[in-house]
């Protein structure tokens, strides 16, 4: 059975934010150009991680169709926070298994199978993926970040995150080496059944030892620093994703205003 990586954290931002995001986190972070979205509704600048993964900040044209925008799966959420996450796999081949084991698992829930997608890089390389998102019983998206979406690449994934190739791009002021936790509350009522599926996502052998509702997650480049847990809880007042990063001394980061980020470093 292939392990899901960690594959990158999503925030939204207004488009005005994502243009000044270089000068204001320049005391903490390298920021890595991004692109435009093959969609044309959206572009977004990275961070890069030195365990292979990355934060996303993407935006919303700031002539964007409203209408095209509600349609969006990250359209109506709100900004400055962190809405989704995804993992991804070596091999798009891989994906099946994992469909079947969470159809298996009678949760209610399913992925839908891959979607092209992609963007072009600021340097005029085309980058190419597919994309599968997580669906209730009736066929209907569900919140994003709920679940973790799947992003799998059609061109190699280094040229998505060059965080080995572009190592300057992975070396930051604060020290942040990658992410340590990830945590991600739902509504009671879903809890169960969001919990039967990240059973299914994640090999029972590779969580032994840890607390009801946490599972280990792999990352990229195989780095083993950090505790490397997905947590699942109830919280009915609002859906939240909380991420710690894991770093050469311990602190925190504001990322975005009201958006602060521990750091741990052991």
């Amino acid at each position: 059975m292939s392990r899901p990586n960690l594959d990158h954290i999503v925030i939204l931002i207004p488009h005005d934010s994502l243009l000044t995001l270089s000068d204001r986190l320049q005391d903490h972070f390298v920021i890595a150009p991004g692109g435009t979205h093959a969609d044309g509704l959206t572009s977004n600048k990275l961070i890069l991680l030195p365990d292979g993964v990355y934060l996303e900040f993407i935006a919303f044209a700031k002539d964007d169709d409203p209408e095209q925008r509600r349609k969006h799966r990250w359209g109506n959420l709100k900004e400055n926070t962190i809405i989704d996450w995804a993992l991804t796999l070596p091999n798009e081949s891989d994906f099946a298994a994992v469909q079947q084991r969470v159809l298996d698992s009678n949760a209610g829930f399913s992925y839908q199978d891959p979607i092209a997608g992609g963007r072009k890089r600021e340097d005029g390389v085309n980058l190419e993926w597919a994309v599968s998102a997580a669906r209730d019983a009736h066929g209907h998206a569900i919140t994003p970040g709920h679940l973790p979406f799947w992003c799998l690449d059609r061109t190699p994934r280094h040229l998505r995150v060059p965080y080995q190739e572009q190592s300057d791009l992975a070396r930051h002021p604060s020290g942040v080496l990658g992410i340590s936790s990830l945590s991600v509350s739902v509504p009671e009522a879903q809890l169960s059944g969001f919990s039967t599926v990240y059973d299914s996502i994640y090999p029972s052998e590779g969580s032994a030892g840890l607390e009801p509702r946490n599972w280990h997650y792999e990352v990229p480049s195989g780095l083993g620093a950090g505790r490397h847990t997905i947590s699942l809880s109830a919280n009915e007042v609002e859906t939240a994703i909380k991420l710690t990063f894991h770093g050469e001394r311990p602190g925190q980061v504001e990322l975005l205003p009201g958006l602060i980020v521990a750091v741990e470093s052991e």
